[in-house]
């Protein structure tokens, strides 16, 4: 215990004096983190309780049916909270550079999984928890909680249920990692997609919100009575069920049953923990070992990979060709990028099968409106998620050799805009294939589906140009791992502001989308040249923010490292 606060000590103590360094780099990030972050915290709090004086007050909605949609979410929470710390358990734990020093130090493989599990705990879970206490918060203030209820949800309800996924996702992160020198990265990536693939689809099938509405509302207007039977039977078994369930029972002023729930959460969190640490003392060495063996593909025999042998001849300049044939092999040969890609292709494919065969057109205005606005924020979203995993780090995990690159006989702009292109086309690709899919109910509407795919190719050059510029003033050529890159303070307020972007998006385009809507269903007077305009400036904007953010990329790439 002695070696693991001494070593848990020196990592804050280090952490606190690499943030608190007097440079231009530190005072961005940290100014930028209190006023992004501190926005964002209130933006929660206000989104949060404006929800749910609607749902309860306006729309009654009951407290039976606002749990069990908190429970879904909390469903995806955890999920979130178990995909981030998979990535990241796998940087922490296989692909790190003192993970390899402390093995060869007189520390017990125990005590080094303890604390890489901490280390990757609350570096994947911080951001999480900070923005659910503001929710909560919001959530909270409707029923006038004082502040003991805060505190007792969060340490004894969302800690325990973080740490049941964290714990969840290690385990299977070192079971699969066991086994790594036989399967191979790529059939381990696989495999986990088609889990949480099905856990997803068997959720939310048996979990259908609608038919939940439905069944509850036939009961109307006794909609704030417990309809327990209606959820299916796994539910009760799972960790957001149980906080959904104690959350409800304090509002009803049942303080008994709450109890009972919350005991049932931190006990199994303490099950699970030990359950862990007997997995991570058996078979961390082991896994350890075998992920430096992991099997690979004989490249040379794959057409497709054969193609960008770096001794092939190719059609364009042969300086372009190699930076290009570099940037390739880089992405394929790195195992946390497949581990990436596999998270965002559940992301995609999850997002496509879910929205394919959605209606879009509401006899309503205002219902249509917030569902296209909805799947074309859930796009944008999605697209965000892709640049700052895939396009932030692009120049940190270039590392320190970085050097040999730059002082060869090419102009570094022409490296900077060979990344951009690189990204920006498969990104932009992949934004309109977003729009095509989510879209196809509105078809009749071409417009509508014309003003959707402008601006998700406008959002895609902003947010991979925000990204790129980013990764370029933020690069640390110490840390090697894009995952870690992605998950720094400089990625998650890079993040935070293309969020805000996102919310600009919404504000300037909702009310001409609304107005156009009006026209089609109602048939209300509607000018044409208004939602040209928006659609304009909102493009013109677009390109000024990643227009910028790329000078600054350029620019910043002329530093000496």
């Amino acid at each position: 215990m002695t070696e693991i606060v001494h070593i848990l000590n020196f990592k804050l103590r280090s952490f606190l004096k690499l943030s608190t360094e007097l440079t231009l780099e530190n005072l961005v990030k940290t100014a930028g983190s209190l006023i992004v972050f501190g926005g964002f915290a209130i933006g929660a709090y206000y989104f949060s309780r404006i929800a749910t004086d609607y749902l309860l007050d306006t729309a009654r909605l009951g407290l039976f049916l606002l749990h069990r949609f908190l429970s879904m979410l909390l469903f995806v929470f955890f999920l979130s909270i178990n995909v981030g710390n998979i990535v990241v358990s796998y940087a922490a734990f296989y692909r790190s550079p003192e993970t390899a020093f402390y093995l060869t130090k007189p520390l017990s493989h125990a005590n080094l999984f303890l604390i890489k599990f901490f280390d990757n705990f609350f570096y994947s879970s911080t951001t999480f928890f900070l923005m659910a206490l503001a929710v909560l918060v919001g959530y909270g203030s409707h029923f006038h909680m004082s502040w003991t209820f805060y505190v007792q949800t969060m340490l004894f309800m969302l800690m325990p249920f973080m740490l049941i996924a964290g714990c969840v996702a290690v385990m299977v992160m070192i079971t699969f990692m066991r086994f790594a020198d036989t399967l191979g990265v790529k059939k381990i990536v696989v495999i986990l997609v088609i889990i949480y693939l099905t856990l997803l689809y068997v959720y939310f099938t048996m979990s259908n919100p609608m038919e939940l509405v439905a069944s509850v509302w036939a009961h109307y207007p006794r909609v704030d009575d417990y309809y327990a039977y209606l959820d299916p039977p796994f539910a009760k078994y799972l960790p957001n069920h149980w906080i959904a369930e104690s959350l409800y029972w304090t509002m009803r002023g049942d303080p008994s049953y709450a109890l009972s729930y919350t005991v049932i959460l931190v006990l199994a969190s303490g099950c699970i923990f030990a359950c862990m640490m007997y997995l991570g003392k058996k078979f961390f060495y082991r896994s350890w070992l075998a992920s430096l063996n992991m099997r690979r593909s004989d490249e040379s025999r794959i057409p497709m990979l054969q193609a960008f042998a770096l001794t092939k001849r190719s059609t364009v300049d042969q300086q372009t060709s190699v930076f290009l044939k570099k940037e390739f092999w880089q992405f394929i040969r790195e195992p946390s990028q497949w581990i990436h890609l596999g998270i965002i292709s559940i992301l995609i494919i999850t997002f496509i099968t879910s929205v394919a065969k959605i209606n879009l057109k509401q006899p309503v205005p205002f219902l249509q409106t917030v569902s296209y606005m909805v799947l074309l924020l859930f796009s944008a979203f999605l697209i965000a998620s892709i640049a700052l995993r895939f396009v932030f780090p692009i120049f940190s995990i270039e590392g320190m050799n970085f050097w040999s690159v730059l002082i060869a006989p090419v102009k570094r702009s022409k490296v900077f805009w060979l990344k951009f292109l690189i990204s920006f086309v498969p990104i932009a690709v992949v934004s309109e294939i977003l729009v095509l899919f989510s879209h196809q109910s509105l078809t009749d509407f071409p417009m509508l589906v014309g003003v959707a795919s402008i601006l998700m190719f406008a959002i895609s050059f902003a947010l991979v140009g925000f990204n790129l510029g980013a990764g370029s003033f933020f690069a640390n050529f110490t840390e090697k791992n894009p995952i870690k890159v992605a998950s720094s303070q400089s990625a998650t307020l890079t993040f935070l502001v293309s969020l805000l972007y996102l919310i600009i998006l919404v504000a300037v385009v909702f009310i001409p989308i609304h107005q156009y809507i009006g026209y089609i269903l109602r048939d209300t007077p509607f000018d044409r040249q208004s939602i040209y305009l928006v659609v304009g400036l909102f493009l013109m904007f677009s390109i000024g923010i990643g227009s910028i953010s790329l000078t600054v990329g350029v620019r910043a790439l002329r530093k000496d490292y």
